[in-house]
């Protein structure tokens, strides 16, 4: 891996609806303990220091937009972007993105099969994270 391809800028939304700068680092995806889940992490290319910790969350809207951009909000009033150098990176943790919301649903899915022996159908798209269920008896 180049170490361009995953360089990002951290962004954040502040009140007056304008992206702040909140550095340039190198982001992976890695399950972290304290947060008992998959997180992006950036780490700063000037010191290493952490610039983002966010845990990957299938109650969270996250947005690809443009070929280099992932945007999502954390809380309320909270948007993060993630603008990345290159086309291959964003497209690599898109991917571990919507690695986690497909092991969340079909997760989700075997649980009510077990609960009530149906058979439980569900697509989703990791552009627009809304599921359809459909139950077959």
């Amino acid at each position: 891996m180049s170490d361009t391809r995953r360089r990002v800028k951290v962004y954040t939304l502040n009140e007056e609806r304008q992206w702040d700068d909140r550095g340039t680092g190198h982001v992976s995806s890695t399950f972290v303990e304290r947060l008992k889940g998959t997180s992006l992490l950036v780490r700063a290319e000037s010191d290493g220091s952490l610039l983002l910790e966010s845990k990957i969350s299938p109650n969270t809207a996250y947005q690809k937009q443009q070929d280099t951009l992932i945007v999502w909000s954390e809380a309320d009033n909270y948007d993060l972007a993630l603008s990345f150098q290159e086309k291959a990176g964003c497209d690599e943790i898109w991917e571990k993105i919507c690695q986690v919301f497909q092991f969340y649903f079909r997760n989700f899915c075997e649980i009510i099969k077990m609960i009530t022996g149906c058979v439980f159908i569900y697509s989703t798209s990791c552009l627009r994270p809304k599921a359809k269920f459909f139950i077959l008896t």
